[in-house]
């Protein structure tokens, strides 16, 4: 029994980290960008830069350790090259912070990317964590969602002269009172899931 239980927690987590990876190819995708042309700093910020609390925010915005490469590339062009053992200092202290349940729940919420910044830490109470914050942005998109749909309905009943396609309207408007209800409760079930 412990067994199944197991590989059941192991494949979970193999679909969770398959769906975050979306976020990990954006990342991958805006480190490209950052290494081909557009610059992660500006000039003016290279030679100003405090390099470990620039660690520090790249580590807390989880960014990935190999974005110390795009400040390299950006800094570059201003003649400057980072502190790389004070930004990897800030950066883990960030990194740390980042890899946490509670961020992983607000990234998820917010519909951020996962870029893969913890994989040295507890990635999997991250992901779970993570996993709960999306299944809240979802809800939200669909109560937004419901809440337009009303509004264009009540629209549309205004303009419409047919008593049948009144009717049609207004059990629809009903169903969607029902259906927002379901989702507030849901939304209130699912926020109770924030560490």
């Amino acid at each position: 029994m412990r067994g199944a239980k197991t590989a059941r927690r192991g494949r979970w987590i193999t679909r969770l980290r398959a769906g975050a990876r979306a976020g990990v190819l954006a990342a991958a995708a805006g480190a490209g960008a950052l290494l081909g042309g557009c610059a992660s700093m500006t000039e003016g910020q290279c030679r100003r830069a405090d390099w470990y609390e620039r660690g520090l925010e790249d580590g807390r915005e989880g960014r990935p350790a190999l974005w110390l490469d795009a400040h390299r590339q950006a800094c570059a062009r201003a003649g400057v090259q980072p502190d790389a053992a004070r930004w990897l200092d800030g950066w883990a202290q960030g990194n740390r912070a980042y890899c946490t349940p509670r961020s992983g729940w607000q990234s998820g919420a917010l519909n951020r990317g996962y870029g893969g910044a913890c994989r040295d830490r507890d990635e999997d109470a991250f992901m779970r964590a993570y996993a709960a914050g999306q299944a809240v942005w979802r809800t939200r998109q669909e109560l937004q969602r419901s809440w337009e749909e009303v509004e264009r309905l009540e629209l549309e009943l205004r303009r419409v002269t047919r008593d049948e396609d009144r009717q049609r309207i207004r059990q629809r408007l009903a169903w969607l009172d029902v259906e927002r209800r379901r989702l507030r409760l849901l939304l209130e079930t699912q926020e109770l899931t924030r560490p």
